[in-house]
């Protein structure tokens, strides 16, 4: 995983190393019930998205909850809490598949520029 300080293209691959921005690890951490840890689950549903523009699941990925477990090393309870606070902050939108019963999409979205972040929240970063 890259943290990437510089702006974001939607799924950007570079040598199969997917860009972070690094406001994840900053500034989002500050936030209630938000740790670095749900950055690193971000990231790691980032590298499972979809990335060519024609399929139409352009931008999601669609891992079953064993599938996350085992590859990640998080516990059932740990997925739906990490999923829950991305999707509190704007960070992920879950679909359920109305073809697949219990399959669900995940769409990683973009974080809130530092201008944004500072307006909606009132949490400045620290500086040296």
């Amino acid at each position: 995983m890259t943290i990437y300080t510089g702006k974001l293209r939607p799924y950007e691959h570079d040598n199969w190393f997917v860009k972070i921005p690094v406001i994840l690890f900053r500034l989002y951490p500050k936030l209630e019930g938000f740790t670095v840890e749900s950055a690193g689950f971000y990231g790691y549903l980032r590298s499972w998205c979809q990335n060519k523009p024609s399929h139409r699941l352009y931008g999601k990925t669609w891992l079953n909850q064993r599938e996350i477990e085992a590859q990640a090393g998080l516990s059932p309870y740990k997925i739906r809490q990490h999923t829950a606070i991305l999707c509190r902050y704007g960070l992920l939108n879950v679909t359920k598949s109305d073809r697949i019963p219990n399959k669900l999409f995940y769409e990683p979205l973009e974080p809130l520029t530092y201008a944004k972040f500072r307006e909606k929240y009132g949490i400045e970063e620290m500086t040296k």
